[in-house]
């Protein structure tokens, strides 16, 4: 075997040494990078985590302001101020305003009382309050506890207000209202935030103190009630850790032969623990593309040694050392400081411009997440949930002013509503309205519509705006026969509950419109006016009973997809020309 040349073993050093640095630089950056990286997850499922907590004790508490408040009525009752009957009537109509419950609980248990007082449109129960739960309310006012699959029971302890002369008298029976906390709710907003911050590549979870499934997202066989204490992720917690004391705990565990990257923390004053989870290929992925191209720089560096020899390694150590600074600043987010530019055009040039590239994405990302988050939070409490996703999506604007485009707008009014009103009595017809607007509201959000408003007796609906849709007419045509379908059920029910039969008048145009905010800087409003709604508005006026009148824009658009007849040319209020004018025949 012929002994290497000195040329060859030259060569062969000089590559060594000027590959050496190289080497040792991206294993430095490999790691730097990944503490950054599992940095940046932590926070972000920290962040996400927040969110599933605040949400988890919104709902709850949502529950127990309403069940303090019916406690709070029937502590007047019980001292005098006001009448029993008087009290019960002011808990319905608390009751037939909220979303969250249906019905609450009031029992004396000495007494041997057990009322449950619902919404009109209700039949649901609430079950009896458990001894602890009641021995709780007696303890703190109110009392929470889990007693089903997906089902909480709120218990709120009835307290006579205090006389004018000193507190009410004590030793009368103890009284309690109930209220049901449908957990249900939970799992549902656990799918939302996982698709909207992972693209549902996560696993969510909230568990009671004894391990039971309350809502997850991603958990296979962890219904609600379901035991998941075997779960490996429990593993994190300290021994005889109870959860009524405040822990967060980030960090990484093995699941069936899987690295997974998670973080738990507990609720306190429910007792609960929300956890968050997933894959750490899933959660590095950036890390692994930064070490397929730091692989990339040592071959190009090794390629430029061969012809470069000990001059190279110089040059190239100095970029490579600034490169790892650099990701220490990444690591501790300090973005203003960092300086990844530079022209180079080899391969330090470009681990530079991915590494800048790794950073931007990660500081855009992290603002991104927390200004939608800060958006949705503040806006979905004012504005229908359509405009909100336009904003956030950046779709529509939160200035005033407005553009064309072209809509649908859809009138439907109660026929002959005012002597109804003036005849019967008014909370029964406020709760016929609530039932009616309810089911057209659901209606209208079936076939992709917005409602703009609420005009007295009558409801507007809009099509094309604020999302653009090419079928907004044969959208608008089938919420108008969906409506009348649906007074053919509902009518049945309101003979029988109000004695009353609700008739709808209901109009439909279609055609270019203002779309916009509307009103001031300090109080706007997103709605569509122009021509189409007023002419909208005048078809529903002069629509017969239980008619829907459609204009010939709205037919044209729909084309032969619904039973139009033709009326003929009418003359509308405020109107020069005659319009010509269709009737909807409902199937």
């Amino acid at each position: 075997m012929r002994p290497l040349s000195l040329k060859t073993k030259a060569i062969a050093l000089f590559s060594a040494i000027a590959l050496a640095p190289v080497a040792v630089a991206v294993v430095l950056l490999a790691d730097v990078n990944q503490r950054a990286v599992r940095t940046s997850e932590e926070s972000l499922q920290a962040a996400i985590l927040s969110e599933v907590a605040s949400a988890s004790i919104q709902l709850v508490r949502d529950v127990e302001s309403d069940a303090v408040a019916a406690a709070a009525i029937f502590g007047h009752a019980a001292g005098g101020a006001i009448r029993d009957e008087d009290a019960v009537a002011s808990v319905r109509a608390l009751v037939a305003t909220r979303a969250l419950i249906d019905a609450v609980r009031l029992e004396v248990p000495e007494a041997g009382i057990g009322t449950v007082i619902r919404k009109a449109s209700s039949s649901a129960d609430v079950p009896a309050a458990p001894p602890a739960l009641r021995r709780l309310a007696d303890e703190r006012g109110v009392g929470f506890g889990v007693v089903g699959p997906a089902r909480g029971l709120l218990v709120a302890r009835v307290r006579p207000p205090e006389a004018a002369g000193g507190p009410a008298a004590a030793g009368g029976p103890a009284g309690y209202v109930v209220a049901q906390v449908e957990l249900d709710v939970l799992a549902r907003d656990l799918a939302a935030i996982a698709e909207r911050h992972f693209g549902g590549e996560v696993r969510l979870l909230i568990a009671d103190h004894d391990r039971r499934a309350i809502a997850s997202f991603g958990l296979p066989g962890a219904a609600p009630g379901s035991d998941v204490s075997a779960l490996p992720l429990w593993s994190k917690l300290p021994p005889g850790a109870v959860w009524t004391d405040k822990l967060t705990l980030v960090g990484p565990h093995d699941e069936g032969g899987h690295r997974m990257i998670g973080v738990i923390e507990t609720l306190p004053d429910l007792g609960w623990a929300v956890a968050i989870w997933r894959p750490e290929p899933v959660a590095f992925a950036a890390l692994d593309e930064m070490r397929r191209r730091g692989l990339a720089v040592a071959a190009g560096a090794l390629v430029l040694a061969l012809a470069l020899a000990v001059f190279t390694a110089g040059h190239v150590t100095r970029p490579i050392l600034h490169l790892v600074a650099q990701a220490r600043l990444i690591g501790a987010r300090r973005w203003r400081e960092l300086a990844l530019g530079g022209a180079r055009r080899d391969e330090i040039g470009e681990l530079t411009t991915s590494l800048g590239r790794m950073a931007d994405d990660l500081e855009q990302g992290e603002a991104e997440i927390a200004r939608e988050a800060k958006l949705r939070g503040d806006l979905g409490r004012f504005m229908d949930k359509a405009v909100v996703d336009a904003i956030v999506r950046g779709e529509h604007p939160l200035a005033l002013g407005g553009k064309r485009a072209p809509v649908s707008v859809l009138f439907a009014d109660v026929v002959g509503f005012t002597p109804l009103a003036e005849s019967r009595d008014a909370e029964r017809m406020v709760a016929l309205l609530n039932e009616l607007f309810s089911m057209l509201t659901e209606i209208v959000f079936r076939h992709g519509g917005t409602v703009d408003k609420f005009i007295g007796d009558c409801v507007m609906a809009v099509w094309g705006a604020p999302l653009a849709q090419e079928d907004h007419a044969r959208r608008a045509l089938a919420a108008a026969e969906d409506m009348m379908r649906f007074l053919e059920t509902a009518n049945e029910e309101w003979r029988e509950k109000y004695d009353i039969e609700v008739r709808l008048g209901i109009g439909v145009n279609s055609g270019e419109a203002i779309v916009g905010n509307i009103g001031s800087d300090k109080r706007m409003e997103y709605t569509v006016i122009g021509d189409v709604v007023n002419v909208a508005s005048r078809l529903e006026a002069i629509a017969a009973p239980n008619q829907v009148l459609v204009s010939e824009a709205t037919r044209d658009l729909a084309g032969d997809a619904f039973p139009l007849r033709a009326l003929g040319e009418r003359n509308l209020t405020g109107r020069k020309t005659t319009t010509v004018i269709y009737a909807l025949d409902a199937g």
